[in-house]
């Protein structure tokens, strides 16, 4: 068993290391690097390292939960449902974790992570973006 977890502690150190070499080339705004480790640990399955196929649990893994949507969100329809209930979850979040960001401003830099994450690529987004007319 410990084979298994040395491959999701393998991946989340990746991605935790991909993130923090482009930080300093992204524009957009980005979480501390605690919250990426907390946030990519927390959606990747122990046994594979894969994503998981379904939420975690938002009272054992709140910030975790919120980060798989809004993963989950760039890869689906773009249901506008879902993201506005992610904001509704990082503003709990980050008022019950006394962070110095408000709830908007962790969702803002969650979304960026998910694209970095997504190397940018969101068939959600293009399709509000021909939805809009752009």
């Amino acid at each position: 068993m410990a084979g298994n977890n040395t491959l999701k502690q393998d991946r989340v150190d990746g991605m935790c290391e991909l993130v923090e070499a482009l930080r300093e080339d992204i524009s957009e705004p980005m979480p501390s690097a605690d919250i990426v480790r907390e946030a990519i640990d927390g959606i990747l399955n122990t046994r594979t390292g894969r994503l998981l196929r379904s939420a975690p649990n938002i009272y054992a893994k709140p910030l975790a939960n919120v980060f798989w949507y809004i993963v989950d969100w760039h890869d689906g329809s773009g249901y506008i449902g879902t993201i506005l209930n992610c904001h509704f979850k990082c503003i709990y979040i980050a008022e019950k974790r006394g962070w110095d960001i408000t709830g908007a401003e962790l969702h803002d830099q969650l979304e960026s992570l998910a694209m970095v994450l997504r190397n940018g690529d969101s068939p959600a987004v293009d399709r509000w973006a021909k939805a809009l007319g752009r």
